[in-house]
């Protein structure tokens, strides 16, 4: 990029380079930062970055498909790994507190490895800002740095992997109908139906009411074998009814004695 092109994007993000020198260094050079997710501000204070490596991956299904049903449900995008390398400029060999003052930059190579091992200790995503794209929600996951006689002693050379972190939208429904269910299956008009209450499979007590519908539909069913037992079952009806007039309690009591004693009469006549 030539000093021609300049454009006010490019020294707005100079400006919040904090090296004096930035608006000059971002002009000539393009620009590779890496900001706090939340805050925008930057995460990682640096010299240069020597490489940078983006990539992705995704898995696909194994088994064979039938022509024309291979679906997203066969794909599975894993998250994106990006690979860079870092430079931090030192003053001398013997020591990485000092930072290297002739670059107008007070940052020392102790300091950002201590925020760098910090990264590594906290769940944080960071954005990753590139001439050629903006690589969002990342998490610092590898490091590790080098120093060799080839690039000089007093700097060094530090290797970072960014994995990213794959967040999902989170549906919240607000509402007066949000907090209970509108319907339910019996009114519902949907074909896959809204869950209805969970009931217990065993089975429910009979009530004297309806042993009496039994005993009907069973005279109605087997005529004359049941007409011996027709008037005992009558007469234990008539005084279940009778108990009404009674207390709630030996209502109660005196209730679930009949439906007993029907229940007996019908197994007694039948066998």
């Amino acid at each position: 990029m030539s000093i021609l092109s300049l454009n006010t994007a490019d020294i707005f993000n100079a400006i919040g380079g904090g090296s004096p020198l930035s608006i000059i260094n971002s002009s000539l050079h393009p620009q590779y930062v890496i900001r706090d997710s939340k805050t925008n501000a930057v995460a990682l204070e640096y010299s240069g970055m020597a490489s940078i490596q983006p990539g992705g991956r995704a898995q696909i299904t194994n088994a064979p498909v039938e022509k024309g049903k291979y679906q997203s449900i066969n794909k599975v995008r894993e998250p994106a790994l990006v690979r860079c390398s870092i430079i931090i400029e030192g003053l001398t060999g013997l020591t990485g507190g000092i930072p290297n003052i002739f670059d107008l930059s007070f940052t020392s190579q102790s300091s950002t490895l201590g925020t760098i091992k910090e990264m590594l200790a906290t769940a944080k995503t960071y954005d990753i800002e590139t001439p050629k794209e903006t690589l969002t929600s990342y998490d610092l996951v590898d490091h590790d740095y080098e120093v060799n006689s080839q690039r000089g002693v007093s700097m060094l050379t530090v290797y970072l992997i960014f994995q990213e972190v794959m967040q999902q939208m989170e549906v919240v429904l607000s509402g007066s109908q949000s907090n209970s269910k509108p319907t339910n299956d019996e009114i519902s008009q949907g074909v896959t139906g809204t869950g209805s209450a969970i009931k217990d499979g065993g089975s429910s007590p009979s009530t004297v009411d309806e042993l009496g519908k039994s005993w009907s539909s069973l005279k109605s069913s087997v005529g004359d074998i049941a007409g011996k037992a027709s008037n005992a079952i009558s007469t234990g009806l008539q005084s279940a009814l009778d108990t009404v007039s009674k207390p709630v309690l030996e209502v109660t009591n005196s209730a679930t004695q009949k439906a007993a004693e029907l229940a007996r009469e019908i197994n007694g006549n039948i066998t």
